[in-house]
């Protein structure tokens, strides 16, 4: 049946005089927004969006929702969306819960509900229920729900204040648009960060609250933050990652557009692991999958949401650095050598100023010491010298980018030295890290106001610094493999099977002593853990041997397997190489030192697939225990490289083949070559 004109009750702008807006324009930019539940009560939330709004100064059209027909100044009321004179962009839902799915039903051509109600999958297995209801009914009425159980949407600069939160409290002028775009799952850490940013004399682009994420959930919001152009980097503050490969994709998207994720990680113990035959699936618990997941996308991890904003805000005050050469300068040398062991802990790698560098600044030391951290020792004398050596440090191209540390110094100094750093004349951008106490916070307050890149928390400059100087392979993720293991290039170790001695003793002198000898057929990944293998095995009788031990153990312990397989002894340094296909973020690949004890030793690394070599080599950089890669007491380095095209190899074939697990454990470096000698699939 068709629809009223425009302009007339029940109009449900199905005759195309629609605004052309996008899905997002609708939520982020709306020029009409509905608040059902709107009552005269102040207290009530729909009542405090109301306030909100006006306070903030939205422009566009509000109305009210209401079967009871409130009188409220200025405001028309209506018994149902449906009565509304033109569907809106947006209906902010002040209802209850029990409300809620009718009023989504009758909410046809609307683009976006938010629904604050609370009650739903948080609360159980019925509540579950009742949630898949309302999303149902969103559906299908064309729809859009954030929520339920949502803190709303709050955009100062377009007057968009679609929340009951109690930072919207605050007077307007401290309600302050910023660089810095929030995407939460929690309500009242979005407040927080608000208020935080208010009380810094900044403020936040936009936030949005995504609660239960019903319909709209994390990486769709991080999507939509992204197409914002006041939004310079992310902040999200994350419980839980329902759909992985779309938080990938969106987080892909966003730094395409020059836009770094700062992610806050709540809830990061180890909660179970998925009960799994390889060693690999094992490993991929929810802490290390996200943190490789991070680390694979430039996602800036950090452990607090203040923290993360320190980091956002100075990121988005900072031009990227050309690399990743840092440069620390400060006159504490306490202080220096705690930024030397946070840096070091980072991976950043502080090399010392090169020999031009270190005259020039050599002269404004007062028995400090040239180096890097770069001490400057007494800071008594001339105010301006801090400023003269940071300007050095960032003129030389020695550095890609320069952090500037002020400790404590003479109050009588801060004014000009917040000047002088202000005015400093630049080449490699400067962060700077502010520790000179409140005797000084005038000068903090300067360099704020300017807009400099700054903070006084000494872990969020060293994060800030990794997020400038850390990037991915940029080349597009490469092709997956459509084809079974065999054919992703892996390197196999020869070997042979034997179902009983005889035949074993054949294989032997075929391969050539020393040989191991394993369970084969349908026997568990693990065969380490039942004793399943026998290493070193260097003659006839101890190959008989070896075969009545594993057959036996085979028949007694429901084993079922029915060969043996020989292989060549080649000792080695050993690493595990595997891929999971995870619930949440779909392929994985990884890569560990250890082989068979990679679990124990924990020094295991993981990364969404398919990936490129390159990729697959800051990967493996990634290991704790890197530096045996390189050689250790005289073996011969391994083949790194080698070693990246394989995991490499390997990321394409899970990416592309229908297998929930593959796993190469050990691959053996025995000084020469890399060789599987183990590998499970299922």
């Amino acid at each position: 049946a068709p629809y009223p004109a425009p302009g007339t009750p029940g109009s449900h702008w199905a005759n195309l005089r629609v605004e052309l807006m996008s899905e997002f324009e609708r939520l982020l930019d709306p020029s009409k927004i509905a608040i059902a539940g709107l009552s005269a009560d102040p207290a009530k939330h729909g009542a405090r969006v109301l306030a909100a709004l006006r306070k903030l100064g939205f422009q566009g059209e509000i109305w009210g929702v209401n079967p009871g027909l409130p009188e409220i100044d200025a405001v028309d009321v209506f018994a149902s969306v449906d009565d509304l004179p033109t569907p809106p962009d947006l209906v902010v839902a002040a209802v209850p819960g029990a409300a809620a799915r009718d009023l989504i039903a009758g909410c046809r051509g609307v683009g976006w509900v938010i629904l604050f109600a609370a009650g739903f999958a948080e609360s159980g297995e019925e509540g579950r229920d009742r949630q898949e209801e309302l999303v149902d009914t969103a559906r299908s009425v064309g729809t859009r729900l954030v929520g339920p159980n949502s803190g709303g949407v709050i955009r100062p600069g377009t007057g968009l204040a679609a929340s009951f939160l109690t930072c919207l409290d605050r007077p307007a002028a401290e309600i302050r648009s910023g660089p810095v775009g929030l995407v939460t799952q929690s309500g009242g850490t979005g407040s927080y960060l608000h208020n935080l940013a208010a009380a810094r004399g900044e403020g936040i682009a936009v936030s949005i609250s995504t609660g239960n994420e019903g319909d709209f959930e994390l990486g769709e919001a991080i999507e939509a933050v992204s197409l914002l152009d006041d939004v310079k980097v992310i902040l999200t503050v994350i419980e839980t990652v329902r759909d992985g490969r779309r938080f990938i994709d969106a987080v892909r998207s966003a730094e395409s557009r020059g836009k770094q994720l700062v992610a806050c990680r709540i809830g990061t113990g180890q909660v179970g692991r998925r009960l799994m035959g390889s060693h690999t699936g094992a490993m991929a618990v929810a802490e290390k999958v996200m943190s490789g997941v991070f680390e694979s996308l430039d996602v800036i991890a950090t452990e607090t949401p203040g923290e993360a904003y320190e980091v956002a805000v100075m990121l988005a005050h900072s031009e990227p650095a050309r690399g990743g050469r840092v440069g620390i300068v400060t006159h504490s040398g306490g202080v220096a050598i705690l930024l030397a062991d946070l840096a070091g802990g980072a991976g950043l790698t502080l090399d010392p100023p090169g020999e031009i560098l270190g005259e020039a600044v050599r002269a404004h030391l007062d028995h400090g010491s040239v180096g890097n951290p770069l001490d400057m020792g007494g800071i008594i004398g001339d105010p301006g010298r801090f400023a003269s050596v940071v300007g050095e440090f960032s003129r030389s191209g020695d550095y890609d980018v320069v952090l500037a540390v002020s400790t404590a110094h003479p109050p009588s100094h801060t004014v000009t030295r917040a000047r002088s750093l202000i005015e400093l004349e630049q080449e490699a951008p400067v962060l700077h890290l502010w520790m000179a106490g409140d005797q000084a916070s005038h000068g903090l307050a300067k360099l704020r106001e300017a807009g400099m890149a700054i903070t006084e928390e000494p872990r969020a400059a060293i994060r800030a610094l990794v997020g400038l100087t850390r990037r991915t392979d940029a080349t597009a993720p490469p092709a997956p493999i459509f084809g079974p293991p065999e054919h992703w290039g892996v390197p196999p170790l020869e070997g042979a099977v034997a179902s009983n001695i005889a035949e074993g003793i054949v294989a032997a002198d075929s391969l050539g002593y020393p040989v191991v000898v394993k369970l084969d057929g349908n026997a568990p990944a693990h065969k380490t853990d039942v004793a399943g293998v026998i290493l070193d095995v260097r003659n006839r009788t101890e190959l008989e041997e070896a075969f009545r031990s594993l057959l036996q153990l085979s028949q007694t312990s429901g084993l079922r397997s029915t060969s043996l397989r020989l292989q060549r002894f080649r000792p080695g340094l050993e690493v595990i190489v595997g891929a999971v296909r995870h619930d949440v973020f779909g392929p994985l690949v990884s890569v560990g030192l250890g082989g068979v004890l990679a679990e124990v030793l924990d020094d295991v690394v993981f990364s969404p697939a398919p990936i490129t070599p390159l990729t697959a080599l800051a990967l493996i950089d990634r290991l704790d225990g890197r530096v045996l890669l390189d050689g250790y007491r005289g073996a011969n380095a391994a083949d790194v490289t080698e070693l990246a095209r394989i995991v490499s190899q390997v990321s394409r074939g899970i990416a592309g083949l229908a297998v929930e697990e593959f796993e190469m454990n050990p691959l053996i470096w025995d000084g020469t070559e890399w060789l599987a000698v183990d590998v499970y699939a299922s």
